[in-house]
């Protein structure tokens, strides 16, 4: 892990030198500007974080500090920007979850996603990827049908978080399948992935960065990909929909955001840089390393995005899906 960070973050100054962006000269940032994970180290999401902390401190000289705040999937971090105050010294870089789906997940939830947060932007999107251990009862996604059809209960399929867009993705699959799966929330990918890794769960639907190298060194199988086109990093693992779902196309998306409030110069001047950022070849190859596609929206298209996946999950929570927390 600590090699891959060297590698994206390094990898990251060599980019930003080369777009010739000059550093700001107006007031924002006059001191360090706090960037919230909301989860553990070594995750996509918090790969993504760091590097847009890494991204920013490159273009405005001043230090865009990292901070994991880990739990309750991602609505300890979601909470904390909440109160924090809006003056663009703080901002939370994470997966959907504490930015939508945590809404209607969570019972408890300390702060609403669509009155207390700005929109900034969807950095990136992904598929999810359905991975089995290699001791697993199926090795493709019509095998585990067959396994839960036959196994009622038995199944049991990881995800990072509840809530998180993998939870879903499983949850929208047992629903088409007509089968009874158990979902089991891990405190992000890196424990999830080394469960699986040790065979101490048979599945799991999480964000393909932490699963990847196991796979192509054979030590995991992926059984689907949750997005419409085939992965350019698994060409040959098939999509959920080819596999007998027709119309599935779930993706996985990152996004960030800063306190209500936050003045909209600022809003601006960030999406403004990771967008520039994003165009450049290599940087686009960087994201696809990682399992990941730029996005780089409108804070007005974020929002919709934000509103969107509120309104598709809040079906599955009615059903008894994806149960509240």
């Amino acid at each position: 892990m600590k090699r891959r960070e060297f590698i994206v973050l390094g990898g990251t100054a060599g980019l930003l030198a080369s777009t010739g962006i000059s550093f700001a000269q107006d007031s924002w940032p006059s001191k360090p500007v706090t960037v919230l994970s909301a989860y553990p180290p070594g995750g996509t999401s918090d790969l993504l974080a760091r590097l847009v902390a890494d991204i920013l401190t490159k273009e405005y000289g001043q230090q865009f500090v990292l901070e994991n705040i880990a739990g309750a999937a991602g609505a300890l971090a979601g909470g904390k920007l909440a109160r924090s105050a809006p003056d663009g010294y703080t901002i939370l870089v994470s997966g959907s979850a504490p930015l939508a789906a945590n809404k209607v997940v969570q019972t408890n939830l300390a702060y609403d996603p669509e009155a207390d947060f700005e929109p900034i932007t969807v950095f990136a999107e992904s598929p999810a990827l359905l991975t089995a251990s290699m001791n697993a009862p199926a090795k493709t996604l019509p095998e585990l049908i067959a396994y839960a059809k036959a196994n009622p209960g038995q199944v049991n399929i990881g995800n990072p978080g509840a809530g998180t867009k993998g939870h879903i993705c499983a949850a929208i699959i047992g629903q088409q399948a007509g089968v009874e799966i158990n979902h089991v929330p891990y405190k992000g990918s890196p424990p999830l992935a080394a469960d699986l890794l040790g065979g101490h769960i048979d599945f799991s639907a999480d964000a393909p960065a932490n699963y990847l190298a196991h796979i192509k060194a054979g030590k995991l199988q992926a059984l689907a990909v949750t997005s419409a086109q085939r992965m350019g990093e698994l060409p040959d693992v098939p999509t959920v929909a080819e596999q007998g779902f027709d119309g599935y196309q779930q993706t996985l998306w990152f996004g960030i955001v800063g306190p209500k409030g936050m003045p909209a110069e600022i809003i601006s001047k960030i999406n403004d840089t990771l967008k520039t950022w994003s165009k450049l070849a290599e940087s686009q190859a960087l994201l696809v390393s990682l399992g990941v596609a730029p996005v780089l929206n409108t804070p007005d298209e974020m929002r919709e995005t934000v509103a969107r996946e509120i309104e598709a999950i809040r079906p599955l929570v009615d059903a008894g899906l994806v149960q509240p927390t």
